[in-house]
């Protein structure tokens, strides 16, 4: 799961906390929106009443500096979804539009499922944005897509991220497309989702069951996806004292799913497991970004963090194989999956090896590698494919 980080941009935290007293929403929708769409007051203090799935709670347009290149308008919203727990959850996103007419049939929908940014509330692409998500968001409004960034649950509003969940991160996802047609103006029904790590296994479930959830309204057509974290409940189950140095990006996947997990499901009893060490570099999990936190980790091995093998916690291998599952077959939209040899962010041979099997189990799986000079030239060669792959897809 790829990262980049960027500079914290305050006030746009403020702006966009969700489930707040009544003067945060306020904030939300002052400005210039872009549509109506308003929430019944909030006593300060208080939760807000849940919405359907989807529905916006608030929205607010982004100042023209927080616009990417290539974008003629953009909104930021704080929108109904649900939680690991399957309750209502607030959740933000943000969408930017192409300068210029929008199509007959309206702008077709692109969502960029960003891979690992870390599950401290200050990571959340909504409102801090990487380079990377800036770069990718402005190729994509380039190509003619208005472009919906998804925080996921729990990043950037109350509760614990789900980053460990594929199917809250699936929901999450349906539901941003949902609010973000109520939001920003022509928008039409077809929707193509771009996905890396975290992202990519939720873009592969969407191939799956995107049609079946998604409602009357919207077009599901299919996903492309690169760096795919496949067999992390193998990996995890794996870890314990003798665990030696794995890819920077793996280390820091491992960090936020534990740390997520021993937050959020108080059932699963990890610290006995945990070394002194372990636990210090949990907590710090939460509250730095994907990049800093592997910076940090640097020079530290895996190992070091564990009393005793996590084979032995049966509850947190339970938690992660059912949790992050990802499908070979069973597609009823087509998916595009691509594999740098050079990337960091995942185990290649494990992931090659999927991408293997899901080609031959499934004629809706395209699947592609590359072994280029280095990991830029992979990148370059990946987005090319991608850009024909969704061109076809959205009907472009």
């Amino acid at each position: 799961m790829s990262s980049h980080h960027s500079r914290r941009m305050p006030a746009r935290r403020l702006a966009l906390r969700a489930a707040v007293p009544a003067a945060a929403a306020v904030l939300l929708m002052t400005g210039t929106a872009t549509t109506v769409a308003t929430a019944a007051p909030v006593a300060p203090g208080s939760t807000p009443a849940a919405g359907p799935a989807g529905s916006v709670f608030a929205n607010r347009a982004l100042p023209p500096n927080r616009l990417t290149s290539k974008a003629g308008s953009g909104a930021a919203f704080t929108y109904w979804s649900s939680g690991t727990d399957r309750e209502p959850r607030l959740s933000t996103a943000a969408v930017q539009v192409p300068s210029g007419q929008a199509p007959r049939s309206g702008w077709p929908i692109l969502v960029w499922a960003h891979g690992s940014r870390g599950i401290a509330d200050r990571c959340a692409p909504s409102t801090e944005p990487t380079k990377g998500d800036r770069d990718e968001i402005a190729r994509w409004l380039d190509r003619g897509y208005a472009v919906v960034t998804p925080d996921y649950a729990g990043l950037g509003t109350q509760g614990t991220p789900e980053y460990f969940d594929t199917d809250t991160t699936t929901r999450n996802i349906v539901d941003a497309v949902r609010a973000s047609r109520d939001v920003a103006e022509d928008l039409g029904r077809r929707w193509v989702v771009v996905g890396e790590g975290q992202g990519a296994t939720a873009a592969i479930e969407l191939a799956r069951t995107g049609t079946r959830v998604q409602g009357a309204k919207l077009d599901y057509r299919g996903s492309a996806v690169s760096s795919i974290p496949v067999e992390f409940d193998t990996l995890i189950g794996g870890l314990g004292p003798d665990t030696g140095a794995m890819p920077d990006g793996v280390e820091s996947d491992v960090l936020f799913t534990l740390s997520a997990i021993r937050n959020a499901r108080t059932t699963v009893d990890l610290d006995p497991f945990l070394t002194d060490a372990g636990v210090r570099w949990l907590e710090r999990a939460t509250q730095v970004c994907a990049d800093d936190l592997t910076r940090e980790f640097g020079g530290t091995t895996l190992g070091s963090l564990f009393r005793q093998p996590l084979s032995g916690n049966g509850q947190l291998l339970d938690v992660v194989s059912r949790t992050h599952t990802i499908p070979i077959k069973g597609f009823t939209r087509p998916v595009m999956m691509t594999q740098s040899l050079f990337d960091q962010n995942v185990v290649v041979p494990l992931s090659l090896r999927y991408l293997n099997d899901a080609q031959n189990a499934d004629r809706q799986v395209t699947a592609r590698t590359y072994l280029a000079i280095n990991q830029q030239q992979s990148e370059a060669l990946s987005d090319n494919d991608m850009r024909w792959f969704v061109s076809r897809l959205a009907g472009r």
